[in-house]
């Protein structure tokens, strides 16, 4: 039989495998962004908050378990979580789209859906036991730092994962001049019409990251008005566009020197054309999927202050 040291070790690293589940899908978050898009279904303003809040929601039951605050009604709400999971990943694997990565520890340790249901199941099984053995693992005077971390866990998130803001009300810093020698090279159509000219380097996993939220956008509005072009061998550049599911939206692989010091080598940069102006333009940290979606929803004439 378990003794109570061993009950109580089995409770902390149960309540250890919450808390890292929950610390493993900032890393980085928007690709558990792109899960709850992709495969829950949920929209691109619901799903930065929803992600954020499942985060909250698993650290906490997380460490109350793990410091033995409301430790009862924690594992039940683990055993509840672990179930609705364990039902939709199900039905997922049923229907044959089970074979991306669910999330559940982030992009670190991928698991498809039969994998992360099989952990569930040996969570749920740990559960039970300590339900089971309930009177071991109870007796600790300080269950309340459970509490105050999950209290100071949550400013902490939205320090280190800010929701995305789209900041639109940029003055641009490219010239047309620029844009027109790019444009003349490749023989595209970027000196008509409104186009967003998104540029990434094929090794730049930042880069693969927003490509892979590209990729569940609007194709109607992407194929109108968004245009990627990317820096890289062509091996790379074909592997990116593999691995980021683009490879039906427009894009070109370019060398242009005068772009690329025109941004100062950074990436992504997101470039808005009306008729060849550039109306704006951001890059690296600047640019999110937010941003995009905003451009491609018409937005290319924000009021400025």
């Amino acid at each position: 039989m378990i003794g109570r040291i061993g009950l109580i070790s089995l409770r902390i690293l149960y309540g250890a495998l919450f808390i890292g589940s929950a610390i493993l899908k900032l890393m980085p978050i928007e690709a558990f962004e792109l899960v709850l898009i992709k495969q829950v279904g949920f929209s691109w303003g619901i799903a930065p908050i929803a992600s954020r809040s499942l985060i909250i929601i698993e650290f906490a039951i997380g460490v109350s378990i793990m410091f033995g605050f409301q430790t009862r009604r924690m594992i039940y709400a683990s055993l509840v979580m672990l179930a609705v999971f364990t039902v939709y990943l199900g039905i997922l694997a049923f229907i044959g789209e089970g074979g991306e990565n669910c999330g559940c520890f982030g992009e670190l340790i991928p698991m498809d859906a039969p994998t992360s249901i099989a952990k569930n199941l040996i969570f749920a099984s740990i559960a039970i036991v300590l339900l089971w053995k309930f009177e071991g693992i109870n007796r600790w005077r300080f269950g309340w730092l459970g509490l105050v971390l999950a209290y100071f866990y949550i400013p902490f998130l939205f320090v280190a994962s800010p929701l995305p803001e789209g900041k639109l009300n940029k003055v641009a810093t490219l010239s047309v001049q620029v844009m027109s020698e790019v444009n003349q090279e490749l023989n595209w159509d970027l000196m008509t019409g409104e186009k967003v000219v998104l540029v990434m380097y094929s090794k730049c996993v930042h880069c693969a990251q927003l490509a892979s939220l590209i990729s569940t956008t609007d194709l109607k509005l992407a194929d109108e008005k968004l245009r990627m072009l990317i820096y890289g061998p062509d091996d790379a550049y074909d592997f990116f566009m593999r691995k980021t599911s683009t490879e039906s939206l427009p894009s070109l692989q370019t060398s242009n020197r005068s772009l690329m010091q025109a941004i100062n080598g950074t990436v992504p940069t997101v470039i808005a054309l009306k008729d060849g102006q550039v109306i704006s333009n951001w890059t690296g940290e600047e640019v999110n999927i937010d941003l995009l979606v905003n451009l491609l929803d018409g937005n290319l004439y924000p009021n400025r202050e």
